[in-house]
Order: C-alpha cells, then structure tokens, then sequence
C-alpha cells in the first residue's frame, strides 16, 4: 500500500508495515513497528566497542527507506542544487585502502547503473542530501540512527548472507535484488555499507536506550557510525552487531546510505 503525500500519509503513519511517498520522487518508506531488544547481545569478547549489552526500547513506530539511496536519486539531489560531492574516493586496492583521485560517485571504480546505490559517499555528503530531501518533500528525514539500524537487523528476520553480493552482480546489485526482510526492507546487511546518524565511541557506556542516536559524549566525534557489510565482505562482518566507524569527509567505494523519518 503506496499512499500519496500529504494528509494521506497521516492516515498510514502508524499502522506498521504500511508504506508511503511524502512526494511523487521521494522515496518509499516502509513504517517499522516499536519493540525492543539487547542491544549488544552476542557480542565476541574481543569486540569491546560493543559492550555492555543493554536493552533499547523504541516507543513509536519510525520510517525507513525500503531501498539504500541509489545512484538517480543522488544525481538528481546533485543536479538540483550543484552540490559538489568531491572527485576523490578510497579504494580497496591490492589489500590497501588507497584515495584515489577520480573517483567518484559518478564512477565508484566499477560499473554501476542508476538503479544501483550510491556508493563513494560521505556521510558530510549524505548529510546534505538528507537536508535537500527534507526541504523537497516538507518531512523531516534523517539518517537511521544505530541503536534503530541494530533492532531492523535483528528483528527484521533476515539471515547474514554467504557474503554481501546478489547473485550474478559481482559488485553492487540494484537496490532490492537481494529479498526484504520481515519488515519490508530491502539490503539491511550486504550491498552497500551505510551511514549511520551517530558518532563513534568506544562502548555502549551511556548510550540512548530509547533508540535515538549518540550524538554527543563520543569518545571519536569526527568518526560516524557505519553498519551492514558490502558486496566485498563476508557474513563475519554483517552480523547484526557489528560495528564500523569512518571519518565524516571520507568516501569509500563499499559506503552508502539510506534514509529515515519519524513519524508524528
């Protein structure tokens, strides 16, 4: 069920599983049920970043994009407003991250169509987009917070894959190749590394319990969070729980993101 925007989209906020478009071009957004879980539950004893274990409780429902933000819908954020995403990405290169000038959303160095998402990204970059879209469709859009991203993972239903690739596509695959998760969710793990809201502290030491993200007391401000494995990892890095961190002006050509909203 795809309602139009405006008042119509009132009508579906809180019913879970419901799907709505706040604007012909924006995207479909899949309303997610409340809950809570352990966040942190089964983390390996060297993984102290994320300890303790602690319980989230997520109160209302939220929206989240059903797809990772895709390659279109970028170009035209950049076409709109002549945002310059930079000419500079770090690639994989021989075992050895390496920037490498060039590179680009445009051509993340491997063959991607418009329907593939955006990757080479950063999350200054995505930031931008998500204050564009918010002004375009008149709601406020946000990027997935990481106590959210964790519960989608772990309630969503959906195993780690064998590795992050869909398929017969070697890199990325087109948004939504790889089948939804109970929620209705497209390529939570595999496909794209995302983005996440939060900056980056060592351990679960005061964090928000009520599924918000960390914005502040963050033993790495710089750094943001990043979750969900690529089409270049295997399933030991898309475990629900595990954790990455990036610098906010960084691009890697196994980053993207995806958006969400909250719901009144």
């Amino acid at each position: 069920m795809i309602a139009a925007a405006g008042a119509l989209v009132a009508a579906v906020a809180l019913q879970p599983g419901a799907t709505f478009r706040d604007c012909p071009t924006c995207p479909e957004m899949v309303v997610v049920a409340p809950g809570s879980y352990l966040m942190g539950e089964g983390a390996p004893e060297d993984s102290a970043d994320e300890k303790p274990a602690h319980e989230v409780r997520i109160a209302a429902p939220f929206a989240v994009a059903a797809r990772e933000v895709t390659v279109g819908e970028f170009r035209r954020f950049v076409a709109a407003t002549g945002y310059d995403a930079g000419d500079d990405c770090h690639l994989l290169v021989d075992g050895e991250w390496r920037l490498k000038t060039g590179k680009s959303w445009r051509d993340p160095g491997y063959p991607q169509q418009e329907n593939h998402p955006v990757a080479c990204v950063s999350w200054r970059d995505a930031s931008a987009y998500v204050e564009w879209m918010s002004a375009t469709a008149g709601a406020r859009y946000r990027l997935v917070s990481e106590a959210e991203w964790e519960y989608l993972a772990r309630a969503g239903g959906e195993a780690a894959p064998a590795n992050g690739r869909a398929g017969e596509h070697p890199y990325t695959a087109p948004v939504g190749s790889m089948g939804s998760d109970r929620f209705g969710l497209y390529d939570i793990r595999g496909n794209l590394w995302e983005w996440l809201a939060d900056c980056y502290h060592t351990s679960y030491e005061r964090a928000p319990a009520d599924g918000s993200a960390r914005l502040a007391d963050c033993s790495n401000p710089e750094r943001r969070i990043v979750r969900g494995g690529s089409w270049n990892d295997g399933p030991e890095l898309m475990r629900a729980g595990y954790r990455l961190r990036g610098p906010d002006g960084n691009r890697y050509f196994t980053l993207g993101f995806r958006i969400a909203r909250s719901l009144p």
